[in-house]
């Protein structure tokens, strides 16, 4: 009786085991393809199956935690979707509040993700209709990061949180604060392929958090002249350098100009310098920018786009992103946007 116990004790494990990996999608798709595939975030197909009366299913075993997507055709798909490959039931239907016309329901990270793509959605829809005030659209960007952060905090043990952390979240924190958020996830997250990835990139980013020392650039500036970072620093009589990541093509970094020139203007006989580093790949552009927009300090540029060589070393996976350095060589603030800027370096410089 003892051993009987035992037995059914040790087969209810391996079944709950079982359970805990296994996955399975099934999903209805009207007029597709006669198959139905399943792709990896590499692109790579895992399984196939047939689709026969509008319906399909797969099943198996999550090996780790990523974000798939289902499809009838790689090159011309009748219908595509992507979702959480997590265990659960995972369905698949049609839905025309997500931008793909489907969405992916049943588990914790797809019901979420749904949730966000439809709330975000109808506030981008508010945000281009041509009747929305100035106003309103404030209040949509306050309640668009609000919805995210919100997003974030309530899915800490799913995919979906590595994924709001590492996609969104992270460009505005520092290096160690990025470290510090990925050690508030489970092990088995902190092990999947974009938490290592953005953990790498968290420890580049840590060089340039404030209070490290600037790391010298040496790029051309639109006449040819090669003009180091360093060299600017090290101006006499320059007290604070602000290095600004932009392009052109960037419409948030346009959106800064105005404060750039304007910060400049006021400052820079004060000891306030600019070096900005364009991501533009286009010279007639970058420089057409340029003269347009009065930005009459060093401007520099590769024009490699984001394979411009300045973007590894500080950690740039957005832009505008700006860093300001003080005449010791020192990152004394980053990211100062709008008035931000302004304000910062009257504070710095005085009236």
């Amino acid at each position: 009786m003892k051993r009987s116990l035992i037995l059914a004790a040790m087969a209810a494990l391996m079944c709950s085991c079982t359970n805990k990996t296994r996955f399975v999608i099934e999903g209805t798709a009207e007029n597709a393809n006669a198959t139905a595939y399943l792709f990896d975030d590499n692109d790579e197909i895992i399984d196939s199956t047939a689709i026969e009366n509008g319906s399909f299913r797969f099943t198996g075993k999550v090996e780790r935690p990523m974000v798939c997507t289902v499809s009838d055709d790689r090159e011309e798909p009748t219908f595509t979707v992507r979702l959480f490959l997590e265990p659960g039931t995972i369905v698949i239907a049609d839905d025309q509040g997500t931008p793909t016309g489907k969405s992916a329901t049943g588990t914790p990270a797809n019901d979420a993700s749904t949730a966000l793509l439809t709330e975000t959605g109808a506030l981008i829809a508010e945000a281009m209709d041509p009747e929305t005030s100035e106003e309103r659209n404030a209040e949509i960007g306050d309640e668009y990061e609000k919805l995210i952060r919100d997003t974030y905090e309530a899915n800490r043990q799913n995919y979906l949180g590595v994924m709001l952390l590492a996609q969104q979240l992270s460009y505005e924190m520092s290096g160690e604060e990025i470290l510090d958020e990925i050690a508030t996830f489970s092990p088995e997250l902190q092990q999947s392929r974009l938490m290592t990835d953005l953990k790498a990139r968290a420890e580049k980013k840590k060089l340039t958090d404030i209070g490290q020392p600037y790391i010298d650039i040496v790029q051309p500036t639109p006449d040819g002249k090669e003009v180091s970072l360093k060299s600017v620093v090290e101006t006499p009589g320059t007290k604070y350098v602000l290095l600004d990541f932009w392009a052109s093509w960037c419409g948030p970094c346009m959106h800064e100009v105005p404060f750039l020139t304007k910060t400049y203007a006021d400052f820079h006989k004060k000891g306030f310098e600019i070096y900005g580093v364009s991501f533009d790949n286009d010279r007639k552009e970058w420089t057409g920018a340029i003269a347009e927009n009065g930005m009459k300090w060093v401007n520099v540029s590769t024009l490699e786009y984001f394979n411009n060589p300045a973007a590894e070393p500080y950690a740039v996976q957005a832009i505008p992103t700006n860093f300001l350095i003080d005449s010791d060589g020192r990152i004394v603030a980053h990211n100062l946007r709008g008035d931000d800027l302004y304000n910062k370096i009257k504070e710095l410089l005085g009236e």
